[in-house]
């Protein structure tokens, strides 16, 4: 491996590492909404409503898509560099 792959992957983890915390800050600050918003009456939505997708449906739908795009350019990525030998200065 090298160092470039281990500092990227380093730095990368520690990204995420905090993003992860942010995330889980976030959902505690929220909760006294959520938990607000559960007993707030909602009227009763249209006929039609049913047939909307559900918010969970929504983001799988879309993090599907988003993870088939990410393996598609990663294999177009490494078709494109994998004849690619970069010429050495003498």
């Amino acid at each position: 491996m090298s160092e470039y792959t281990k500092i990227a992957t380093s730095i990368g983890d520690q990204y995420l590492e905090a993003l992860a915390e942010t995330q889980e800050t976030f959902l505690k600050a929220w909760a006294p909404a959520t938990e607000w918003a559960s007993k707030v009456k909602v009227p009763q939505a249209p006929g039609f409503a049913a047939d909307f997708p559900t918010l969970a449906e929504i983001t799988e739908a879309n993090f599907a898509f988003t993870s088939k795009l990410l393996k598609q350019q990663k294999k177009f990525a490494e078709k494109l560099f994998a004849n690619y030998t970069p010429a050495t200065s003498e």
